[in-house]
């Protein structure tokens, strides 16, 4: 059995996504009191912004919302609004990491890989299974 401090549901994708959600929150708070340049270390493509304070804490209420979504999403895995919410913070990452990748220039392969690979895959369990958390 699971720590009562863990979703209580079947299956393992809500703890995905308070893997997910949690590890937003964390980047959230590291682009607040980091430098600007350790936080926007994912943007160092040939086009990369000037990291700026502003530029950072964009980043990190970006990361907020989306950990917040995912973190309750997780403890009610059954809520279908919050189920495509969850989704959706996956389709906006990958959104995210392909444009700045390939249309803009300022992230590179090596930096867009992990987020890419990571809102690919919990974007995919979620289609793959909404039926099962959802019965619909």
């Amino acid at each position: 059995m699971a720590p009562t401090f863990l979703p209580q549901s079947n299956g393992w994708l809500p703890y995905f996504l308070v893997f997910t959600g949690a590890s937003a929150l964390i980047h959230s708070a590291v682009c607040y009191v980091s430098p600007p340049s350790t936080a926007l270390a994912i943007f160092s493509g040939p086009n990369r912004p000037t990291p700026t304070s502003l530029l950072a804490h964009v980043y990190a209420t970006k990361n907020m919302y989306t950990g917040a979504i995912r973190l309750y999403a997780a403890y009610h895995i059954a809520n279908a609004q919050l189920y495509n919410l969850a989704a959706f913070t996956f389709v906006g990452v990958l959104g995210l990491n392909v444009s700045e990748m390939l249309l803009f220039g300022t992230v590179r392969m090596r930096e867009g890989l992990w987020p890419f690979v990571t809102a690919g895959t919990g974007l995919a369990w979620m289609v793959l299974q909404r039926e099962w958390y959802l019965g619909a």
